[in-house]
């Protein structure tokens, strides 16, 4: 039976190496057919490279082939793109820095084999060492984010087996801005869990800046929700009954004969209600500018280069929908 291992890479030259000693030396034990799917997502060193090399590699049981994106398009396009060319009975996504242990993979297989449960994914029992604004800042994270789209995400990770059919179904799914940890939670298929505890990165730094989490967090927050645009309505609601308490208090004052200068109670409404106002159009647009980007239907990732001993990596082909339709084989170049 061929399973096949989906490896999202960007700017690791300095670890692959080690991650291809320590994958080697779990599945040389396993009785199963391997197919190792590794995706470079617009590095900038010699990672492909390396890749390269390793696709050179004859092993009975596994077989190694290369993706290379034309750009950095981002970790969930890389991972699409591995999923779409995996041939296997079942995945297992896993990164390259070897923060997602691969001695958890027997374990993973068995509970997929034995109980064919569709998903086992790999659970964080707690954070690697991280800053305190760091982890405080993903605890409310998944906070909003559960409270907006009623998925628990907490200690979710992208370290996750995913049988076939589910596999299918991800692929299939139309969005074009993806999130794989929340869109394979969405499709609700039963899952086993598997705690780990992520280790320390022996080499290279973390891909993941302040900014790139904010826009993370922006955008599968605004894709799995629509709770922030009630924020608007919520905020119209206040206004309403603010505004009544102060017209009956106005109107209390006059008629019992005192009333206060408006000048700075003007001034404050209307700085507060353009204020809601503004905050209001920038939620909104927010929303059309993701309804934007999804109408465009454009690809999710473009593949430059492609590898494997028998070179017969596809490449999708899109209609003008944006879904796949065919794929384009350097076979038939030949």
């Amino acid at each position: 039976m061929l399973i096949s291992l989906i490896v999202p890479i960007r700017n690791e030259q300095a670890g692959l190496d080690r991650f291809w000693r320590a994958i080697t030396a779990v599945l040389e034990k396993s009785s199963y057919e391997f197919e190792l799917v590794m995706v470079d997502d617009g590095s900038s060193d010699d990672s492909w490279r390396l890749i390269s090399e390793f696709t050179t590699t004859d092993r009975p049981s596994l077989h190694v082939a290369a993706i290379r994106l034309s750009r950095n398009f981002g970790k969930e396009a890389a991972i699409l793109a591995g999923l779409r060319q995996a041939e296997g009975s079942a995945a297992i996504v896993l990164d390259a820095d070897l923060q997602h242990p691969p001695e958890l993979i027997p374990k993973m297989l068995d509970l997929w084999d034995q109980g064919r449960t569709p998903i086992v994914e790999g659970v964080k029992r707690k954070r690697q060492h991280e800053s305190f604004m760091k982890r405080m800042g993903a605890s409310l994270y998944y906070r909003i984010f559960s409270l907006s789209s009623g998925l628990d995400m907490q200690g979710a990770s992208d370290f996750k087996l995913l049988d076939r059919r589910v596999m299918d179904q991800y692929i299939n799914l139309p969005e074009t801005d993806r999130y794989f940890r929340g869109l394979t939670a969405w499709m609700g298929f039963d899952a086993a869990a598997i705690e780990f505890e992520p280790p320390d990165r022996e080499t290279g730094e973390s891909g993941w800046s302040l900014h790139n989490l904010l826009a993370l967090a922006r955008s599968t927050i605004i894709s799995f929700s629509s709770l922030p645009l009630r924020i608007v309505t919520w905020l119209g609601v206040a206004g309403l009954i603010f505004s009544l308490a102060l017209t009956i208090q106005t109107l209390w004052h006059k008629w019992m004969g005192f009333a206060e200068e408006g000048f700075p109670t003007v001034i404050l409404l209307i700085l507060g209600i353009g204020s809601m106002i503004l905050f209001s159009l920038g939620l909104i647009g927010e929303y059309i500018g993701e309804i934007y980007r999804e109408v465009k239907r454009r690809p999710s990732y473009i593949v430059s280069e492609t590898l494997s001993p028998s070179n017969d990596i596809s490449q999708p082909s899109y209609n003008q929908s944006g879904d796949v339709v065919s794929a384009h084989t350097h076979e038939e170049d030949k």
